[in-house]
C-alpha cells in the first residue's frame, strides 16, 4: 500500500469513530507517536493523517495539547423523514419569486471557481479559425461531447458521444426532457421534499405532482410503483445523488430497482443529476443512468452546480427519447454558444476540471463541517441537522420556529434564506430551512450565519413563551 493510501485509510477509520462519536469534541486523539505506534506507521504517515483530517474540518490542532475533534456527530443526526401516503396535486399557475442570493440559492462562492484556467480555456478558443463564429452543431459540438464522455470514464459511468446533446443549462435539459415524455395536465411524480425550482417548472408547464415519501437511504419505491403501475404518472422526475435540499443519495440497490421499474412500467425517469460531481469524499456516485438496460432513464446535467453557472451550459442523454429530443432542440434554439461550448471541451480535456474537482469537495467538505459546527453552538439543542455526503446545502427543522416570520426578519437584514414550505405542496416542511454552505466563510459569512442563528434561537425562545 502506498504511503498515500496508508494516511487516507488511516483517516477514513477516524472519521468513521468521530461521526459514530467514539471521540467527542475537547476530547484528544491520540498523539503522533501513539498513533505511529499503534498503528505501525511512520511518523510521517500519522502527521498525514491529522492533516487530512484537519483539512476535511473534522480535528483541529492546538500546537500546545494536540490533536482534538471538532466535528459533534450529536448535532448531525438525520431529521426524521415524514411518512404520508403520496397523492396527486396541483400546482399554483403563478410560482412565487424566488430569491437568489446568500444562503437562499445553491451556489459557489465565486473565489472557488476556476477562473484563471477557464479564462486561459477562452483565450485559447478565442484565438482559433475563423470558422469559430458560424453555426455549430445545433445538438452540441462533438469535441465538447467527447471529453463529457471521457472525463465521466474516468468515474466509471460510460457513455457515447453520441448519445449526449448540449442544452443550456441543467434546467433547460429537464424542461425539455418535460416536453418530450408528458403533456400538459398530466402527472409526474417527484420526490418530497422536492428541489423548489423543479416545483416551478412542473407549475409554469402545467403539470401536476405526485410527491413520493423520501427516508434517508432514498425514495418509498413501493409507493412509487404503485403509481407506475397503476399508469397515475406519466413520468418520475428526481435527483439520486445529493438530492437538493436533502443532500441525501438514493442507494446503489433503489438506482437499479428504478431503472428497472422504469423498463417494466415504460415511465420514463428523468433525472436530474446537476450535484453528482460535489461529492465530499471524493468518490463519485454513479447516476440512476449507469442501471438503465433500455432507454427509459433521461440523464440531465450540467456545470452549473460544479463550475461555472454563468456559462449555461449543460447536458442530456434522452436515451429512447433522442430523436424527439433532438428535433425540438434543431427547432427550437439552433443550439448553444458555440465559442464557449470549446472553451469547456478545452478546459475540461487538459485535465482541469478533474483536478478543480477534487481540490472543490476538498473545500466543499471543510464548509460543511464549519457551517454545521457554527449553526449547532449557537441554536437550541432539539435542532436536526443532515450532514450531506456531497451538494451545496444543509437542511435542518427548527421545532417552534415562526420560519416566515424569521425569514422576513432577516430579509430586511439582507441575510436571505430558503423556507421549507417553498420544496413541496404538502405542508409538511413549514418547520424547515435550507441554507447554502457554498459560500467561503469570511468574516462577513460568517457573521451573517451567526446572526441567522441568534434570531432563529430568539424567535423560537419567543414563540415558546407565547
Amino acid at each position: 500500500m502506498s504511503k498515500q493510501a496508508k494516511y487516507k485509510a488511516l483517516a477514513k477509520q477516524f472519521i468513521n469513530a468521530i461521526e459514530a462519536g467514539e471521540y467527542q469534541c475537547g476530547q484528544p486523539l491520540p498523539s503522533l507517536r501513539q498513533l505511529s505506534a499503534l498503528n505501525q506507521v511512520s511518523m510521517t504517515t500519522a502527521l498525514s493523517c491529522y492533516r487530512y483530517l484537519e483539512s476535511l474540518g473534522y480535528i483541529h490542532a492546538d500546537p500546545k495539547r494536540g490533536f482534538f475533534p471538532c466535528y459533534n456527530p450529536v448535532s448531525t443526526q438525520a431529521t426524521e423523514h415524514t411518512k404520508f401516503n403520496a397523492e396527486i396535486r396541483t400546482l399554483p399557475k403563478n410560482p412565487p419569486l424566488r430569491l437568489r442570493s446568500g444562503f437562499a440559492t445553491a451556489q459557489l462562492d465565486a473565489t472557488l471557481i476556476d477562473t484563471q484556467q477557464l479564462r486561459a480555456s477562452v483565450a485559447r478558443t478565442l484565438r482559433g479559425n475563423h470558422t469559430l463564429f458560424n453555426y455549430g452543431d445545433p445538438l452540441g459540438e462533438q469535441t465538447l461531447r467527447q471529453a463529457l464522455t471521457t472525463h465521466l470514464k474516468t468515474q466509471g459511468f460510460v457513455l457515447h458521444e453520441r448519445e449526449l446533446i448540449v442544452t443550456q443549462g441543467c434546467l433547460d435539459a429537464v424542461k425539455t426532457a418535460l416536453e418530450v415524455t408528458t403533456k400538459e395536465g398530466e402527472v409526474v411524480a417527484v420526490p418530497s421534499p422536492c428541489y423548489a425550482g423543479l416545483l416551478d417548472t412542473l407549475s409554469v408547464m402545467g403539470r401536476q405532482v405526485m410527491e413520493i415519501p423520501c427516508h434517508q437511504d432514498g425514495i418509498d419505491l413501493a409507493q412509487l410503483e404503485q403509481a407506475m403501475a397503476g399508469q397515475k404518472i406519466a413520468a418520475c422526475m428526481l435527483s439520486a445523488n445529493f438530492q437538493n435540499p436533502t443532500g441525501h443519495c438514493l442507494s446503489v440497490q433503489q438506482k437499479q430497482e428504478l431503472a428497472q421499474m422504469a423498463k417494466r412500467y415504460q415511465i420514463p425517469v428523468i433525472e436530474d443529476d446537476v450535484y453528482r460531481e460535489l461529492s465530499h469524499n471524493r468518490t463519485m456516485p454513479f447516476p440512476v443512468k449507469h442501471f438503465d438496460e433500455d432507454g427509459w432513464v433521461i440523464w440531465c446535467s450540467s456545470i452549473s452546480k460544479t463550475l461555472a453557472p454563468g456559462l449555461r451550459l449543460g447536458w442530456c442523454a434522452p436515451g429512447r427519447f433522442y430523436q424527439h429530443y433532438s428535433d425540438l432542440i434543431r427547432v427550437r434554439s439552433l443550439g448553444c454558444n458555440r465559442p464557449l461550448q470549446l472553451a469547456l471541451a478545452d478546459y475540461i480535456g487538459r485535465g482541469h476540471y478533474t483536478r478543480y474537482l477534487k481540490k472543490l469537495n476538498q473545500t466543499l467538505a471543510l464548509q460543511c463541517n464549519q457551517y454545521i459546527q457554527t449553526l449547532t453552538q449557537r441554536l437550541p439543542a432539539n435542532i436536526q441537522i443532515n450532514r450531506p455526503r456531497g451538494g451545496l446545502v444543509l437542511w435542518f427543522e427548527l421545532p417552534g420556529v415562526d420560519i416566515k416570520r424569521l425569514q422576513t426578519q432577516l430579509q430586511a437584514e439582507q441575510i436571505y434564506i430558503l423556507c421549507g414550505d417553498a420544496f413541496s405542496t404538502t405542508g409538511l416542511y413549514q418547520q424547515y430551512v435550507r441554507l447554502n454552505f457554498g459560500l467561503c466563510l469570511t468574516t462577513e459569512v460568517k457573521s451573517q450565519l451567526i446572526r441567522f442563528a441568534h434570531v432563529a434561537a430568539h424567535t423560537q425562545c419567543q414563540k415558546s413563551v407565547k
